[in-house]
């Protein structure tokens, strides 16, 4: 009998760790055990989606925003923002990754020209200060990948209204550092996409 009661509180054990915890997707996940899911439950993501803008003379750059549901990451679930973009300059197209945008990859962070779901809580944060953000305003930190370079840079974003259009403020910056033999090797390509702070008119 007491062999039989042990099997049972073993096998109950066993499955509550292998069952899924879901999370809220303001918080890292840190310490949690594999399988677990970190879920937008409050939808901080959806006034992202869609399409935006940003025209200066003759070049314009374009992005396309969508979310995407509990996508496998290493070995765990979150939900994200993915996106592919079109830049143009003077009039010529220096690159296009719209149509991947539906495109379902095994590793959707690093495969999407645009991708992440960090989400700034705070005005002053670090990252980028908003003095003109509300208290409770939510904003979000993506990964945009330079398809001509395969360099990355940050991309933040902030949705919100100037004169009753709906746009979004965008910051990308912090291109990542690639190491190389100056010896040997040429230095590598500048990040080709637009950097800066610019505002995006939704689509």
């Amino acid at each position: 009998m007491k062999n039989i009661f042990f099997l049972f509180i073993l096998i109950f054990s066993v499955d509550l760790k292998s069952q899924s915890v879901t999370i809220d997707i303001i918080k890292s996940g840190f310490g949690e055990n594999s399988n677990y899911y970190r879920k937008d439950l409050n939808n901080l993501l959806n006034p992202f989606e869609g399409s935006y803008i940003y025209t200066n003379g003759t070049s314009t750059f374009k992005i396309v925003l969508k979310k995407m549901i509990k996508q496998p990451v290493d070995s765990h679930y979150e939900d994200i923002i993915i996106g592919e973009y079109q830049y143009m300059e003077n009039g010529i197209e220096k690159a296009n990754t719209l149509s991947n945008l539906n495109i379902i990859y095994s590793d959707q962070f690093l495969k999407h020209g645009i991708a992440g779901n960090r989400v700034i809580s705070k005005t002053n944060s670090r990252l980028w200060i908003c003095t003109q953000c509300n208290t409770n305003e939510k904003r979000i930190g993506l990964n945009i990948r330079d398809i001509s370079t395969n360099r990355y840079a940050d991309i933040l974003m902030r949705r919100t209204v100037i004169n009753g259009q709906q746009v979004m403020q965008v910051k990308i910056y912090n291109v990542n550092t690639v190491s190389y033999n100056v010896d040997t090797e040429s230095p590598p390509a500048d990040f080709s996409l637009p950097l800066g702070e610019f505002i995006m008119i939704k689509q």
